[in-house]
């Protein structure tokens, strides 16, 4: 029979051994197979392009290849759910903003717990952004404002899936304004465009990066962003509160890990994703794709998530009906 002393001892190396083996399956990471990172969206959007921003120089970084996976059925859960499912490994991270994850969970019936993930790297910090076709008849804001209020429903707005970073805007403009417009929801930012470039709506609702090309071509004009100040990318666009409307929503694109994945593991992809996105090849991609890179880890990503939640229980609450 063992005495309590040699009991101890046993205890402690099996404790040791434990976390000798945690640590190394920390150091081993990400040999063990590919990365995925799904994207909630449509390619093509804002959070694809900045996903693969990220994912290129950081697979080198990693040396494990990375594949984006873009997974926008039932308006981005599809995508969540999927990662939810796999193994808590960090072989499988979400890229998403606040629409599908948040929002969706604050007004639906959803499968999981905001708490259910670690806020783990910031991409880029985006501005909702609504545009026109140059030769719309849409000169401006108030041009839009007048036109809506004289035939209320008359104009159609393309925005995200409904209640997405782009979405939520429009509804807090129309609540401020006091007019009304025909919402039309796509699978993400470049349908909208899409549709506006097919003139099949008077009206987009997207980001900066998603329309920089086109407006750059001169076959789309930018309206206004919803910003406290203006966007570097497209400096002669006016904010909403410059117009006079209250409309300040800026929306983080943000790298997620389903909770449970091992400490060791989160520090690994945290400290390697920064250095991706510090990089000479991720600065170089986001200068073409007119991406602003705001690379930020856990210590700043958790308070801006737990911020948001805070702030659209407010701004939900006011404006939509649940």
């Amino acid at each position: 029979m063992m005495t309590q002393k040699k009991l101890l001892l046993v205890a402690a190396v099996l404790l040791m051994a434990f976390s000798f083996g945690a640590l190394a399956e920390g150091a081993d990471f990400p040999k063990a197979k590919q990365i995925r990172m799904v994207v909630p969206y449509g390619a093509g959007g804002g959070v694809d392009i900045s996903t693969r921003i990220l994912a290129t120089p950081a697979q080198d970084i990693l040396g494990q290849r990375i594949d984006v996976v873009c997974m926008p059925g039932a308006g981005g859960q599809e995508g969540i759910n999927f990662v939810l499912q796999q193994p808590k490994d960090g072989y499988t991270l979400l890229v998403t903003d606040y629409g599908p994850l948040v929002t969706t969970a604050l007004t639906e019936e959803v499968s999981y717990d905001l708490s259910d993930w670690v806020p783990l790297v910031q991409i880029t910090e985006v501005v909702p952004t609504f545009f026109v076709l140059s030769e719309s008849p849409l000169k401006d804001v108030a041009e839009w404002v007048k036109t809506a209020k004289d035939k209320p429903e008359s104009l159609t707005v393309a925005h995200g899936r409904h209640l997405s970073v782009p979405h939520l805007p429009l509804i807090l403009f129309e609540k401020t304004a006091g007019m009304k417009n025909t919402h039309v929801p796509t699978t993400g930012g470049s349908e909208a465009l899409a549709y506006v470039l097919g003139k099949k709506v008077d009206v987009g609702a997207s980001v900066p990066s998603t329309i920089a090309s086109t407006v750059k071509a001169g076959t789309v004009r930018p309206l206004a962003v919803c910003s406290l100040e203006r966007v570097a990318t497209l400096p002669d666009t006016p904010t909403m509160k410059e117009l006079g409307y209250d409309v300040v929503l800026p929306a983080w694109y943000t790298v997620f890990a389903p909770k449970g994945v091992p400490e060791e593991t989160l520090t690994v992809l945290e400290e390697k994703f920064i250095e991706a996105l510090n990089s000479n090849t991720a600065k170089e991609m986001a200068a073409k794709a007119n991406v602003l890179l705001t690379p930020y880890g856990r210590d700043k990503t958790v308070g801006l998530y737990e911020g948001t939640i805070s702030s659209l229980k407010t701004i939900l609450a006011d404006v939509v009906k649940k």
